[in-house]
């Protein structure tokens, strides 16, 4: 059952009550390469949390969305992703695909991922690989991961914290940071999936 409204609100305005401190694992964004004067977007192979394969070449003519980040995350990763949830209500169901890449494929197997993203919008799917599967789809969309040990034992990331906008020609035609708001990013992601196909019965 996807989470409701409220439920994600709260998740939303608590985690914003966290101080500075609270999102070092934040880091500036890098830009993606050029490819002709254009962001082309990067390749990806990874497992979703529910098995499936998802590729990017497979996403060909279809625009979606893309966030990374880690289950361990304090603030930054479940804030986009309960704001990503609340702008997809907004919408009709399946209206875009969105994918939430862990940039920390030890911790993150398919089983943690699918508990995780459980308290989100069913629309978002979690992806994650092999090391080297991440690796290759951190350095093609031009992010930065980078892993820091914690005193103690642990360890975190800072990383690029952008939801990147890719359209069905395979280009990057926004990264939006955090803090847009549900309803703002609920537009921009209409804007991005484009018109709605009328019903069945309306084309008859």
């Amino acid at each position: 059952m996807a989470p409701s409204r409220p439920a994600l609100a709260a998740i939303l305005a608590g985690l914003t009550c966290l101080g500075p401190s609270a999102r070092a694992q934040d880091a500036p964004p890098a830009p993606p390469a050029r490819h002709g004067g254009s962001l082309l977007a990067g390749h990806f192979r990874l497992s979703a949390h529910d098995g499936a394969t998802v590729e990017s070449d497979d996403l060909a003519g279809r625009p979606y969305a893309l966030f990374f980040g880690f289950t361990h995350c304090p603030d930054v990763c479940p804030t986009a992703l309960a704001e990503l949830s609340l702008a997809l209500q907004r919408l009709p169901p399946r209206t875009l695909p969105v994918y939430f890449v862990s940039v920390d494929p030890e911790r993150d197997t398919p089983e943690v991922l699918r508990r995780y993203m459980e308290s989100f919008d069913p629309g978002i799917v979690g992806l994650s690989g092999s090391r080297m599967a991440v690796d290759e789809a951190i350095l093609s969309f031009g992010i930065v991961a980078r892993r820091t040990d914690l005193p103690g034992g642990g360890y975190t990331y800072g990383h690029t914290a952008a939801i990147f906008l890719v359209d069905g020609d395979g280009l990057i035609v926004d990264r939006l940071g955090s803090g847009l708001g549900p309803t703002a990013l609920a537009a921009r992601l209409a804007a991005l999936a484009g018109p709605a196909s009328p019903p069945a019965d309306a084309r008859r």
